[in-house]
């Protein structure tokens, strides 16, 4: 009798514990329906994340502060929300569309061509999907002013394109050139760079880059190679990479040792911050050098960028190397402001200033260089 009666009460605590909860689910899914149709995103932000953190977690009401987060312009909160749906309904259109559309606005073309895959539409604001693409075009020239007589002013050019060879796979490739007057004679060197980034989960990348640069020089002849591997993984907040670069550039072989975080502290690009910690090891020594950058956009299409890179970069490579320091000298310090203007959503207009003290690497006398450099972008 005692046995059976205990079964009663347990039967009816959890039915009534069951339809509680279910009427509290029922209550805050009309509320955040209200909140969603009056627009009221700011307070459905709010009101969701307090049920959420009470216990109430429900799709429909992670779908509506994504959304709420989105029209905001809070991609990242966006992303966190949709990323919470899409675990448990990988399918979910309504997710994967406007995640395609925050990893776009947060510039990572890598990670939202990964997700047109698997939407059901083939026509994503107006634009019909391919696995390929054509995703940017473009070109950057720049002056570099020294004030000794030993080091003339440089040049520097290049011309890049970007593309997507399938929804899991982009390329980058570009030529460049530069020039260096040293003393009586010129550093001359043409380049070729191709960067392959494969995404074959959603957030992973891997990166594998190649950099050749034909350098002549008293009338020698160097053979340069530089090669990257790398890793990222794109959480909704922040992206973190690792990667390793091998070189042989003149005489010299370099290893570098490359961490770097990017922080989306507003949540989208208004205001965005870099961190990358590199390990240079050349010429029996290990050179720390840091990096850190504050990205800020002030008005409509308008971003700023600041700039410090301490350290010893000695045959330095930087923007997944990109960029390679392959000259006589050493660089012990340098800043840099970046200006861009984006142009009717196609047109990238960009300005680069940049400061350097560098030393000789022989003679070891100091001296200053500054760099202007412009550039152009055209996205497809």
């Amino acid at each position: 009798m005692g046995n059976r009666f205990k079964l009663t009460f347990a039967i009816l605590f959890v039915f009534i514990t069951t339809s509680w909860a279910q009427t509290i689910t029922e209550k805050t899914d009309s509320i955040s329906l209200a909140l969603y149709n009056a627009a009221e995103w700011q307070q459905l932000i709010r009101f969701g994340k307090e049920a959420i953190n009470s216990g109430e977690d429900f799709p429909f009401l992670r779908l509506r502060i994504a959304y709420a987060s989105f029209v905001r312009g809070n991609y990242s909160e966006a992303l966190h929300q949709y990323d919470k749906v899409l675990i448990n309904d990988k399918q979910n259109q309504i997710a994967l569309y406007y995640s395609y559309l925050c990893n776009s606005y947060l510039n990572r073309p890598e990670d939202a061509g990964y997700l047109l895959k698997y939407l059901d539409s083939n026509i994503v604001e107006g634009e019909n999907l391919k696995p390929f693409k054509l995703i940017a075009l473009g070109a950057e020239s720049g002056i570099k002013f020294t004030n000794i007589y030993e080091r003339g002013n440089s040049s520097y050019s290049r011309a890049f394109v970007d593309m997507r060879l399938g929804y899991k796979l982009s390329l980058t490739t570009s030529f460049s050139y530069y020039n260096q007057p040293i003393r009586n004679d010129n550093i001359e060197q043409p380049g070729y760079y191709a960067k392959l980034n494969y995404t074959p989960f959603r957030k992973i990348n891997f990166i594998g880059a190649y950099h050749y640069m034909r350098s002549n020089l008293r009338q020698l002849v160097y053979q340069n190679n530089v090669g990257l591997l790398g890793i990222r993984f794109a959480d909704s907040k922040s992206d973190l990479q690792g990667d390793f670069i091998l070189s042989q550039i003149g005489d010299e072989k370099t290893r570098q040792y490359n961490l770097k975080l990017t922080k989306y502290i507003t949540g989208n690009l208004g205001f965005y911050s870099a961190s990358r910690f590199s390990i240079v090891s050349v010429l029996s020594e290990n050179n720390p050098v840091f990096q850190q950058l504050i990205g800020i956009k002030p008005i409509h299409n308008l971003w700023f960028e600041g700039e410090v890179t301490l350290g010893n970069q000695y045959n330095y490579a930087e923007d997944d190397a990109v960029y390679i320091y392959n000259g006589f000298d050493k660089t012990k310090f340098k800043t840099a402001v970046n200006c861009y203007f984006l142009l009717k959503q196609r047109l990238l207009l960009g300005l680069n200033y940049t400061f350097e003290r560098k030393s000789d690497n022989i003679f070891k006398f100091n001296y200053l260089q500054h760099s202007v450099n412009g550039g152009i972008t055209w996205n497809f």
